[in-house]
């Protein structure tokens, strides 16, 4: 049995293949997020190949990229938003389209914890109407911040596949805390970059791109993070914000209290 990966990056959308059989199980949406329905419309056939998995995939993130073309590991500007959208959701609709048409008659088929994150970036980032119009102000604030918070991205890349590559069940309770505490210690760092070093974000702008690493990360490692997790005993020490850090990020300045729904939205999402 095959089973494929789709790993969700900035510069590329890469596959890693892993040659193991595992026993499909029925999975439930933790309560940290949202349902979401792995299946698809019925349409017509696609005329899938369905003896050549490997190929399947490498297409599927070939064309996948050249949707959303860059070399770098970054939030993608305001004006490729739509672009990189596109390659996610082209990469969701290859792997439901394989499962439409393949699973009943091939074992081979793709990482379902890894679908359900792309799923959970593209609702809540691509389909959020309110979110992109506030991404769309954000061109100063991600040219200005892009190289740190490409730093904190590469090292929770390469942690989460570390740990992935060490076993398939990404559920197991040490693999599932070195994922949650890589998580953590990710949004603590591009949090760090955006409150703590010079940039050209505004308050609000900095809360929003903030919001932005938060839904990555969680398409990332898709798991609940919240219960059952010793944060102080990760690697490193305790990898969620400070006291201070956290205060600065509530309090920001006067021309946040116009804003306070957003800044609860955001809230929400990274404390809950």
């Amino acid at each position: 049995m095959r089973i494929i990966l789709f790993s969700f990056i900035f510069c590329s959308f890469d596959v890693i293949y892993s040659n193991y059989y595992e026993e499909t199980k029925t999975q439930q949406a933790t309560e940290e997020f949202e349902p979401v329905t792995m299946s698809v419309k019925n349409s017509l056939s696609k005329n899938i190949n369905c003896d050549d998995f490997s190929l399947y995939a490498l297409n599927c993130t070939t064309e996948a990229a050249l949707l959303y073309d860059s070399s770098r590991m970054t939030p993608p500007i305001p004006s490729k938003l739509t672009d990189w959208c596109r390659a996610i959701k082209h990469l969701i609709n290859c792997a439901l389209d394989w499962k439409v048409e393949c699973n009943v008659v091939s074992e081979s088929h793709f990482n379902e914890d890894s679908i359900r994150g792309h799923i959970h970036v593209a609702n809540n980032i691509c389909d959020d109407e309110l979110f992109q119009i506030r991404y769309m102000e954000l061109s100063a604030c991600i040219e200005s911040s892009q190289d740190s918070w490409e730093v904190c991205y590469k090292s929770f890349k390469h942690t989460v596949e570390e740990q992935q590559n060490t076993t398939h069940e990404w559920t197991h309770y040490e693999v599932h805390f070195y994922l949650c505490c890589a998580r953590a210690r990710f949004r603590r760092c591009t949090l760090e970059s955006l409150f703590e070093k010079a940039t050209a974000c505004s308050h609000l702008e900095a809360i929003t791109l903030q919001k932005f690493s938060v839904i990555v990360s969680e398409g990332g490692v898709y798991q609940d993070c919240d219960r059952n997790m010793m944060y102080p005993n990760c690697p490193g020490g305790d990898p969620r914000p400070t006291h201070k850090l956290m205060s600065h990020l509530v309090t920001g300045n006067a021309s946040l209290s116009n804003n306070n729904v957003w800044l609860l939205v955001f809230i929400l999402y990274y404390l809950i």
